[in-house]
């Protein structure tokens, strides 16, 4: 046994030279979030409450619209949609930035949001009454999920992979009041409560984070599902004023991510439409209303410290949420199937550098140097917008050097083509023939 850990030791060693590090720096006393809430509206559609719009049946009679404060501080996207309206396509693209996603896409390798927070030391949790498809499960550390869709008899589940110390305990606790939440209610009052609880689980376990875990980043995603549920069951007139009770219940979702420096990301995966007015059910995905402004317009609000408030005009689509998000985060942009592209929200420039080896690199601004690290992956945030840098880098057989504007983030990655390196493929050589031969000695071990 003492053979096969040294052989495991020795493995592990051979391994650790090709491990790339990352190094992270701040400056300007940049307002960093310490985490992000993505909080996904299953079916609301913006046209009910944004002001811009107006709501029409497809008859072209005119719909009602809820009276909303809640749902709109901070920096509101005016005009976004999603390119398929069916909730598990739309939030595949939501999370990996990619207009043509699907559920399988989520689960590949470095194609989520989720991959790269993780990469970069968050925690991934989650509540989730919809979209809680398997491979969305799979990318959550820890997650508090609906096993149906039953509002009358709801059946919600944890699965856990690396929960925070106390966190499982939070959601199983929450898990428990949800029967205190729906009895005695019925009809609006009970689609409204089921939300509701969704709202007051998600900040519990928000405030369990920053209280046992105050310097542990994390990404909370958030669904809930009774506006969805109540536009298809309910009609038309219950569906605005589900909107309307979820506008007064948001608020604690709203109070912490203020408070506590969270970047809280307001969306829907898609709306919904309805026949005429009155209507006593609504839909989203069939044919009848796949294409119905009602059903594609989603909102969009971003709250955060690092971002400017007001109204985001222009047109963009449900794949540019993913880069959003991970440029309010500071995160670099390398989801792997993304289209998606990075709505300008934060009032300050990134820099993320990646390379295949450390690279010592420095900016200068009139020639005097304003920072510097030396890594395989760098983060240069809180630069001034529309400024001009130099970006100098150098390892030990390469230099590069570029006179940058930024106007938003930037993306480095340092991996020119370069001549054989005849040690390197040797090296590589070497170290899986250790593994073989220490994989063949522990197989003999055990025999």
């Amino acid at each position: 046994m003492q053979l096969k850990n040294i052989i495991i030791i020795l493995i592990l060693f051979s391994l650790a030279d090709t491990a790339l590090g990352v190094s992270e720096v701040t400056l300007n006393n940049a307002q960093r979030p310490n985490g992000a809430i993505l909080f996904i509206v299953d079916g609301l559609g913006s046209s009910y409450y944004y002001p811009e719009f107006t709501p029409y049946a497809l008859d072209g009679s005119v719909l009602s619209k809820a009276a909303t404060s809640n749902l709109t501080s901070g920096a509101r996207v005016a005009d976004i949609e999603t390119p398929y309206p069916v909730t598990g396509i739309a939030h595949s693209v939501i999370v990996t930035g990619y207009s043509q996603a699907n559920e399988e896409i989520v689960g590949y390798p470095d194609a989520t949001i989720y991959d790269i927070t993780r990469d970069h030391g968050f925690i991934n949790l989650a509540v989730m009454e919809k979209g809680d498809f398997r491979n969305m499960r799979e990318e959550q550390d820890i997650i508090l999920f609906a096993e149906n869709n039953s509002i009358d008899e709801p059946l919600m589940s944890i699965q856990a992979k690396k929960a925070p110390t106390g966190i499982y305990e939070v959601m199983y606790d929450w898990k428990t009041r949800l029967p205190l939440y729906l009895d005695n209610k019925s009809g609006r009052e009970k689609y409204s409560a089921y939300n509701k609880w969704g709202i007051d689980t998600a900040r519990a376990v928000a405030e369990a984070m920053v209280k046992n875990h105050p310097s542990q980043r994390f990404l909370l995603t958030v669904n809930v599902g009774a506006i969805d549920s109540g536009g298809h069951n309910l009609g038309e007139d219950d569906y605005y004023k589900l909107i309307e009770d979820l506008d007064s219940d948001f608020y604690p979702i709203y109070e912490i991510a203020s408070e506590k420096n969270i970047a809280l990301f307001f969306t829907a995966d898609h709306g919904m439409s309805f026949a005429v007015k009155n209507a006593r059910r609504g839909g989203h995905s069939s044919e009848k209303y796949a294409s119905a402004h009602e059903s594609l317009r989603i909102p969009l609000v971003v709250l955060s410290r690092n971002t400017n408030q007001g109204v985001i005009k222009g047109e963009y689509g449900q794949e540019d949420i993913a880069p959003t998000l991970l440029s309010v985060l500071d995160l670099p942009n390398s989801l792997q199937y993304a289209d998606g592209k990075t709505i300008n929200l934060k009032n300050y420039a990134s820099i993320f550098i990646k390379a295949d080896t450390k690279y010592s690199v420095s900016l200068w601004s009139d020639n005097r140097k304003v920072s510097e690290g030396t890594d395989s992956e760098l983060i240069f945030s809180g630069l001034p917008l529309n400024a001009s840098f130099t970006l100098k880098a150098a390892s030990e057989d390469r230099t590069f050097e570029e006179r940058i504007s930024l106007d938003s983030d930037r993306q480095f990655i340092l991996s020119p083509n370069k001549r054989t390196n005849y040690r390197e493929i040797l090296a590589i050589f070497l170290i899986l023939v250790v593994i073989a031969a220490g994989l063949m000695i522990i197989k003999r071990i055990k025999d």
